[in-house]
């Protein structure tokens, strides 16, 4: 399988990717100097990236069309009052950039899913929980301090109760979203050690050095990653310990992956100098086999794991939202 980077965000791609998995921009393969993200324009039922026309250029088109239009029902005259119609058509309809169905324009603002997408929805979220614990600790602090007799003490133990309760719940919805950045983390290490692993036919002397310090330095990023991560505990976060799963399993097969180039370099070494013994042929083929088995490198696999438990996690955090909404609602109700 061959890769090349983004045009946009440097993430590794192939020829199957409409659409790059990092940063969402279509056609990623191609180069575009400026490597910006054009705007996003709704066509039909699709989003496609293209420069967003001007007044100037919708003025010519709608003189154009009114031009056309006033030659064919009209002599004379006819000409120039469809030109001027058609400017000025082209011109009013170019300012108001609601003109279009509701339905185009709300598919156009919708976003495309992408890692930097749900990684930005991940740190709104945490913001939201992080301003909701701030409330909710405001709030325990004022009942601490509420006193009464004996019944009231015991209304009061129960509104901290609920309080505590919900302390836990948005607590265990925090620590699921941190966990969903560990695996954006993941997915982007995974796909920069693919490539490593790829196009053996090509390699050179130089390639499997070049390789080599790639590997290193993406290594030591992952034992770094291990290292933070084998600090928290994931007891109630299966998807983390999943998670730290598929990390140690990676940074093994980078072991595998280092003893696989380095035979390579062996072999290129010796090639057309001295007959390959046995030894050697046979550590080749036992490195070609653990190479193929490498599927733990597989990106994509990943990134398709996450994005359908990420659904699941923004369907619970949306359902929690509706039930707040719905209690203040209720509340203020009540107080009317």
């Amino acid at each position: 399988m061959k890769y090349k980077r983004c045009c946009a965000c440097d993430y590794f791609v192939t020829t199957t990717d409409r659409r790059c998995p990092n940063c969402g921009i279509a056609d990623p393969r191609n180069e575009r100097p400026d490597r910006g993200i054009p705007e996003i324009v709704a066509q039909g039922d699709t989003l496609t990236m293209e420069t967003p026309m001007t007044d100037g250029v919708r003025a010519a088109f709608g003189g154009f069309i009114g031009a056309v239009i006033g030659g064919f029902l009209m002599a004379g005259m006819g000409v120039a009052v469809g030109l001027a119609v058609g400017i000025s058509l082209g011109v009013l309809l170019g300012a108001d950039k609601e003109w279009s169905p509701p339905e185009l324009t709300n598919l156009a603002k919708r976003m495309i899913e992408c890692l930097r997408n749900d990684e930005e929805t991940i740190r709104q979220r945490l913001n939201d929980i992080a301003q909701r614990e701030k409330h909710l600790e405001e709030t325990r602090q004022q009942v601490a301090v509420s006193g009464g007799d004996a019944a009231t003490q015991e209304r009061w133990n129960k509104v901290r109760q609920t309080i505590d309760s919900a302390a836990g719940v948005l607590a265990k919805q925090r620590d699921r979203y941190h966990a969903k950045l560990w695996e954006i983390a993941l997915v982007r290490w995974q796909n920069a050690l693919e490539p490593l692993a790829s196009d053996w036919e090509s390699l050179t002397h130089e390639a499997c050095n070049q390789r080599l310090r790639q590997l290193e330095r993406l290594r030591d990023q992952g034992k770094q990653y291990l290292d933070d991560w084998e600090g928290v505990d994931l007891t109630d976060l299966p998807e983390a310990r999943r998670c730290l799963e598929r990390l140690r399993n990676a940074l093994e097969s980078c072991d595998q992956l280092r003893e696989a180039l380095i035979v390579e370099q062996a072999r290129l070494a010796v090639v057309g100098i001295a007959p390959v013994d046995e030894a050697l042929s046979t550590s080749m083929s036992t490195s070609s086999t653990a190479l193929h088995a490498l599927d733990v490198f597989n990106a994509r696999a990943a990134l398709g794991e996450f994005e359908s438990a990420f659904d699941d996690l923004e369907a619970e955090y949306n359902r929690l939202r509706s039930e707040d909404e719905l209690a203040q609602q209720v509340t203020l109700v009540q107080r009317r």
